[in-house]
């Protein structure tokens, strides 16, 4: 029992558990569900913005545009058809994000609701990364907050669009040396390893830009590059698995076969936003006493007592943690109000034009 005990302390003090800990403590399962239903509702506005400037500046190279097809598919599986007009084959045609470049009132109002829209996922992301460092949800100035989220979303179609065009030139240049070299059969081992490293790499760098850019926190070199790495194998993992990971929780239950599609796809960006909030919660590395302290509920009753006796003593960091949390579960829940009410008004603006 002692040893059991002794593993048990152990355990605690290792980096994984602080980090499991503090995911807990600020409901990483509840901010992962706010980033998944935010993300349903931004991702056809974020599609649409990239897939039209995309067609706009190079959308006469076919390879490159298969290749950022497939890049999306990989990290939203089923969303795009890779055949037009085949259903089974994805949710969207890629036909049909691209709209209309002549300048109207009508639309920049357009662009303006698509770019709101698409930004508001990556306020949740925002939030919920910030909470797992222990900060609250405001990062300063409001203006320089959407500009954050604003380059956050632009992050994530440059990683996509990076992901296409270095797997194209990797594997074109790959296959010019190898033909050169005369090398068969093994070498062409290393070709899809390539990919691999290729993905890896932007994996990472997007982690970090999330982190520095989007959300404004500055932790460690180590500490970053550490988190980035978790969450890059991660990725790769559920990449590497695909949707048989999360679809079969879809299509046996007889009320989600209908549209499994779609539960298919929330349930793989809720699995996306739990790497993401661990690998966070990895570079954050608190320490073990605050989390102790953080989590402490018989202090937190002590408190509330106080406060009905009408005591007023100085807050402690405790229980400015525990303000902190409730500040971002709060944020949470208003922009999944907004995020509903845009959906609404989006659906009802898409039947008018229909």
């Amino acid at each position: 029992m002692e040893r059991v005990q002794a593993l048990l302390a152990w355990w605690k003090t290792t980096r994984l558990a602080r980090a499991l800990a503090r995911y807990g403590q600020v409901n990483g399962a509840l901010l992962c569900g706010g980033i998944a239903y935010s993300a349903i509702f931004s991702v056809f506005a974020g599609l649409t913005i990239g897939f039209t400037v995309f067609m706009s500046v190079l959308g006469s190279n076919d390879e490159l545009l298969d290749s950022v097809i497939e890049s999306v598919n990989s990290a939203l599986p089923g969303m795009l058809q890779t055949t037009p007009g085949d259903e089974t084959t994805g949710l969207i045609s890629p036909d049909s994000l691209v709209t209309s470049t002549s300048l109207s009132v009508a639309s920049i109002v357009s662009v303006v609701v698509l770019l709101v829209s698409a930004i508001s996922c990556m306020g949740a992301v925002q939030v919920s990364v910030r909470a797992m460092f222990g900060l609250p949800p405001g990062v300063g100035n409001p203006v320089l907050v959407k500009l954050r989220q604003l380059g956050g979303f632009v992050v994530i179609g440059i990683a996509v669009l990076a992901s296409a065009v270095i797997g194209i030139v990797v594997g074109s240049v790959s296959t010019w040396v190898l033909d050169l070299l005369g090398l068969e059969g093994t070498g062409r081992f290393f070709l899809p390893v390539l990919g691999l490293v290729v993905a890896f790499l932007v994996d990472v760098a997007t982690f970090v830009l999330i982190v520095r850019l989007l959300s404004a926190v500055h932790p460690p070199r180590r500490d970053l590059l550490l988190g980035a790495v978790v969450a890059a194998v991660g990725f790769g993992v559920i990449r590497f698995l695909g949707t048989s990971v999360v679809a079969s929780s879809a299509s046996t239950n007889p009320v989600l076969a209908s549209f499994a599609a779609i539960v298919t796809l929330l349930i793989w960006i809720n699995l996306s936003a739990r790497i993401l909030l661990t690998a966070a919660a990895i570079s954050a590395d608190l320490p073990l006493e605050l989390l102790e302290k953080v989590s402490d509920v018989e202090a937190a009753e002590q408190a509330i007592e106080r406060a009905r006796a009408g005591e007023t003593e100085p807050v402690s960091a405790a229980e400015e943690r525990r303000a902190e949390v409730q500040a971002a579960s709060v944020t949470v829940r208003r922009r999944l109000v907004t995020l509903a009410a845009a959906g609404v008004g989006g659906y009802l603006i898409g039947r008018r034009r229909g």
